[in-house]
């Protein structure tokens, strides 16, 4: 399997959650990672917390992932900051509780602008680099609700629908660039990380699952692809 030391990765929603437990296991290997995020302050802390722990490097760039001239800023910085861009993670996302018919206007653009638009901003972005290097990784966190429809989830599910399809057709058009774009479907994922494996719920994946899955796409040969890949709890 392919080494990450010495990559550079940005990782969307870095600050917390799912985006930061990747961001941590990235650094462990090796890697150079961006975290973005709209909180500055939080950003900053864990980066700094991050680049001790090592051996990779983190820098913090707060960035809105639905502004185009703020994404644009993050690939930016980690050129300037690393030289170099390997790879994306769009992990960056959110939902809101209600029926299609009792749904707001301004709540499904919340979701689908996070979502989909902010997956299409980021990876515009970065793909004149990745072109380029003739090389790099898009990861796409996406969801279940990707592959099912839920009652009272209408956004959340067509934005994430929305992500595997730009996806799909990405790919079409970065192959002959040596460039692979993949989507995690993961279910339930118990954020934020509980403190001992005694609060672990059952059924449900944990952060580190889902960072354990994004090494495992990114450290496969360059001759092999993976499909979306679907995590469930046990």
């Amino acid at each position: 399997m392919d080494s990450l030391i010495g990559r550079t990765i940005i990782i969307t929603g870095g600050a917390s959650g799912i985006g930061l437990g990747i961001a941590e296991a990235l650094v462990a290997q090796g890697v150079n990672v961006v975290l973005s995020s709209r909180r500055i302050e939080l950003l900053e802390q864990e980066a700094q917390r991050l680049s001790e722990i090592g051996p990779g490097k983190a820098i913090a760039v707060a960035a809105d992932v639905r502004v185009k001239a703020e994404v644009e800023n993050v690939a930016t910085q980690a050129l300037n900051h690393f030289d170099r861009i390997d790879g994306l993670i769009n992990n960056s996302g959110l939902g809101v509780q209600d029926s299609i018919e009792s749904c707001p206007e301004e709540n499904w653009d919340l979701v689908m602008d996070t979502c989909a638009k902010g997956t299409f901003l980021m990876t515009q972005a970065v793909l004149p680099t990745l072109r380029e290097q003739k090389s790099g990784h898009i990861v796409n966190v996406a969801s279940q609700a990707a592959k099912n429809g839920y009652a009272n989830a209408g956004p959340y599910c067509a934005a994430k629908f929305a992500v595997v399809g730009f996806a799909a057709a990405l790919q079409e058009e970065v192959r002959e660039h040596g460039i692979k774009v993949h989507s995690l479907c993961p279910g339930l994922v118990q954020v934020p990380k509980p403190a001992n494996a005694a609060d672990q719920m059952q059924g449900w994946l944990q952060v580190e699952d889902m960072a354990e899955a994004v090494i495992y796409v990114l450290k496969q040969p360059r001759r092999v692809f993976l499909e979306n890949i679907g995590l469930y709890g046990f």
